[in-house]
């Protein structure tokens, strides 16, 4: 389990409650929860996007700080990194941080070099005032030692870390073509779906009875309230639609999302 999810899970028991509790309030499903908690986040099929939201979203129903499990999530996901350089939002877990590879080995084989060199030039100017000295002022200049010690330090260049391609999740292509869309209510929620142009449902869903369509090209989703409703699309789930009151339209073809116009809903502007 990492630090982020241990911190989550302590948090959530300390206040006494189970993943069940969680899901009744936050309309997060318990197999995420679970996964946020593991530090599992491959197992969120909505990508990066959904497991942002849903460790916000967790958060502060734990009486957390949203931003405090966001910088968790990156620094347990991506290391530490430079202030103000950007972070790429789907780099490999366990990429290891500049300052871990680079910087801090490095680090290590100069300080042995510069004890050496100023205990070399100790004993050099003992043995010099011993010989030519005896109570003449000595002002030894650390210049020597300044000199060797710039000649190890690594160059930005030298010790730049290589970024490896985004990875960019597929999209579930059918093996016979078209598209299945499921419809997984959290709650009582009004939907309208069409399918190649014809409208195939528009009413309201219950929470825990799915329904799922079928399409060649194109199916659309409508919503006065995006969190209320899962979608799953191809077998893969999406996650919620959208946001608490949120009007969506959202649209899958055979090859993935269509970006679609939000227009308006139940054929008057509001959903009935």
């Amino acid at each position: 389990m990492g630090k982020l999810g241990e911190w989550l899970r302590t948090a959530r028991e300390a206040k006494g409650l189970s993943l069940e509790d969680v899901e009744r309030v936050t309309r997060i499903r318990v197999r995420s929860l679970a996964a946020l908690e593991r530090g599992d986040y491959e197992a969120l099929t909505g990508g990066e996007p959904q497991v942002r939201g849903f460790l916000r979203r967790y958060a502060a129903f734990l009486g957390l700080s949203p931003e405090e499990a966001i910088s968790r999530y990156e620094r347990e996901v991506y290391g530490a990194i430079q202030e103000g350089s950007p972070v790429s939002p789907s780099a490999p877990k366990g990429t290891a941080s500049f300052s871990e590879i680079d910087i801090a080995p490095r680090r290590l084989g100069v300080l042995p070099l510069l004890a050496g060199a100023g205990v070399l030039l100790l004993l050099g100017l003992i043995g010099w005032w011993f010989l030519f000295g005896f109570g003449t002022p000595i002002s030894p200049t650390p210049t020597p030692v300044v000199s060797q010690a710039a000649s190890v330090l690594p160059s930005p260049q030298a010790v730049a870390p290589s970024v490896e391609p985004a990875v960019t999740p597929t999209f579930p292509v059918a093996a016979g073509g078209g598209v299945t869309l499921t419809l997984e209510p959290l709650e009582h929620v009004w939907v309208r779906v069409t399918t190649d142009g014809l409208t195939a449902f528009e009413g309201l869903l219950s929470p825990d009875a799915p329904q799922t369509w079928t399409a060649r090209e194109l199916v659309v989703v409508e919503t006065g309230n995006g969190a209320g409703v899962v979608a799953v699309v191809n077998g893969q789930e999406m996650g919620p639609l959208g946001g608490r009151g949120e009007v969506c339209v959202r649209g899958w073809g055979p090859r993935g999302e269509v970006d679609l116009p939000a227009g308006p809903l139940g054929g008057e502007g509001e959903a009935p």
